[in-house]
């Protein structure tokens, strides 16, 4: 399956605000629309198209903390239609590798979960992504070593 990462533009910023998780997961993840709003006044943040082929079935952003140096996976979500095909692991994969690739990043990368949801803990837990044992703004913090 390839997945594919584009940014996140003026041709497709509608397609990824229509993207939406299943109802009972809306309390986990900020809307699409209120992350690209947020991009644009945390010039750090990179949004991001996932695709598979020409469909855009996913949304990732990340971005650096201007305080500290770190950087975070500050948002991921598959699509409601797409969500139980393997797209999310594989996602993560190419998302993990774009961040490696592309920035200076730090010996390890962060991330923030609702502790409710336990469906996207197991997914950062298959990838490697480890409990600090912090909560941040009722968010649990996973850590995941790059190097």
């Amino acid at each position: 399956m390839q997945i594919q990462l584009h940014p996140i533009t003026k041709h497709n910023w509608e397609t990824c605000i229509s993207l939406k998780v299943q109802k009972e997961q809306e309390r986990f993840v900020a809307s699409n629309l209120y992350s690209l709003a947020e991009s644009r006044f945390e010039t750090t943040f990179l949004p991001l198209g996932l695709y598979a082929g020409n469909k855009m079935i996913g949304f990732a952003m990340i971005g650096k903390d201007p305080k500290d140096g770190v950087y975070w996976l500050v948002r991921f979500m598959v699509d409601q239609a797409h969500q139980g095909k393997g797209y999310g692991f594989a996602a993560l994969q190419i998302v993990l590798s774009f961040m490696k690739s592309r920035y200076d990043v730090s010996p390890f990368l962060l991330l923030g979960v609702n502790p409710e949801n336990g469906q996207a803990i197991r997914l950062y837990q298959k990838a490697g992504f480890i409990h600090t044992g912090k909560v941040e703004n009722g968010e649990a913090i996973y850590r995941l070593g790059i190097y």
